[in-house]
């Protein structure tokens, strides 16, 4: 027995991505990006140019935390450049996937689920090596930063399972200005040096001294702080324009089986922001053990990019959305044993990682081998037609 009924698997078949939202740099890019999508081979699959960019952003993240295992440690200027380079390979290839899908007529429900789960995962892999570039180490800021980013991405899934439709920005600022504000982020870096968001605020805004916790802070914390304020209103529009949305403007055949409403929108909201706080509560407090947040940081991605598939998959298939309980309570687990102390905090939460990843590695799995033998596809290679007799 699959995770995906037989119900899920024809509502996924019928399937159709709608998106808006697209920006004046979204524009620009567009003349470029059709000429590298044409000068692809053919025979590339667009699931393996998806792997491959977040492929590099899985080495970056490796290379800062090996200098920097827990957010803040100096690291050698080529880290935070290779990192400026992962996110622009990472955000190109993640724009040439969908071209190169239409350019081999192999579209398919498949490659926008693999794109936007790779996505998923990612949302981590950037917020880590961003930590490590601002050098912000384990604390209040770190929990913040992951909580306010992270909710601002799984909003935008929540609103399209509400309204069918995903809005990527608006005119000025969207999905591709923020990758490009965080390669900016390791460029500075690169630079100028950690020791530049290490440093008092006052040191370059005198003005801040005089102003109440303002005059505390680091210039790393500040641009966290910032980051949050900024998310915040785009947040409030998500949920602006879910609990405004009639679920009758939207064709039956695209409602589905989806749970929709104002009853099901603030459930599963209460469920995604408990997560998410459970995550911050996690995150919070510095650690005593070398490498001890870093696996608390990477179990908590793997929950919430569980979470936001089972999230993307349940407006595919027009399902209703069923989060994955059973890593919130593994997760609550390990944040109850940081509380309370029971056991060592450093072996359960790299247990509890473990048992995360391999029930993350399970679902994708699986869903991915449903999915192709339900559509008759291929993930990473293009299957080829037999010839037409």
């Amino acid at each position: 027995m699959g995770y995906l009924s037989t119900r899920a698997l024809e509502g996924l078949k019928a399937y159709q991505y709608k998106a808006t939202g697209y920006t004046m740099l979204d524009n620009l890019h567009r003349p470029f990006l059709d000429w590298a999508a044409s000068k692809l081979p053919k025979w590339l699959a667009p699931n393996l140019i998806t792997l491959t960019g977040t492929f590099a952003l899985v080495a970056s993240y490796l290379a800062a935390a090996y200098y920097a295992p827990d957010f803040d440690g100096d690291v050698p200027r080529w880290v935070p450049l290779f990192s400026a380079f992962a996110v622009v390979f990472y955000t190109i290839l993640d724009c040439l996937d969908g071209k190169q899908a239409r350019r081999t007529g192999t579209s398919s429900p498949l490659g926008q689920l693999f794109d936007h789960g790779c996505d998923a995962l990612s949302v981590n892999l950037l917020l880590a090596s961003i930590a490590c570039s601002l050098s912000i180490g384990c604390g209040w800021a770190h929990a913040l930063g992951n909580l306010g980013v992270m909710f601002i991405w799984i909003l935008a899934q929540w609103e399209e399972y509400h309204t069918s439709l995903m809005l990527y920005g608006n005119e000025y600022y969207g999905v591709l200005e923020c990758n490009y504000t965080l390669a900016l982020v390791h460029v500075v870096t690169f630079i100028l040096g950690q020791e530049f968001w290490r440093a008092p605020l006052t040191k370059y805004i005198p003005a801040a001294a005089g102003i109440k916790y303002l005059g505390h802070w680091r210039v790393n914390e500040a641009t966290i702080v910032l980051m949050i304020t900024l998310g915040c209103y785009q947040a409030l529009g998500n949920i602006r324009r879910v609990y405004s949305s009639d679920p009758s403007d939207i064709p039956a055949k695209e409602r589905g089986n989806k749970q929709l409403g104002k009853g099901p929108a603030t459930a599963q909201f209460i469920v995604i922001a408990m997560t998410l706080a459970m995550g911050c509560i996690w995150l919070w407090k510095p650690c005593d053990q070398e490498y001890q947040c870093r696996v608390q940081n990477a179990a908590f991605g793997l929950v919430y990019a569980l979470m936001a598939s089972q999230l993307i998959m349940a407006h595919m298939c027009k399902e209703p959305f069923q989060p994955p309980m059973w890593a919130i309570a593994t997760m609550s687990l390990a944040v109850l044993n940081n509380i309370l102390k029971l056991y060592d905090p450093f072996v359960v939460n790299l247990s509890v990682a473990a048992v995360l990843f391999f029930g993350y590695l399970h679902y994708v799995l699986s869903v991915i081998h449903q999915i192709c033998d339900h559509l008759d596809i291929y993930c990473l290679s293009i299957k080829r037609k037999p010839a037409q007799e």
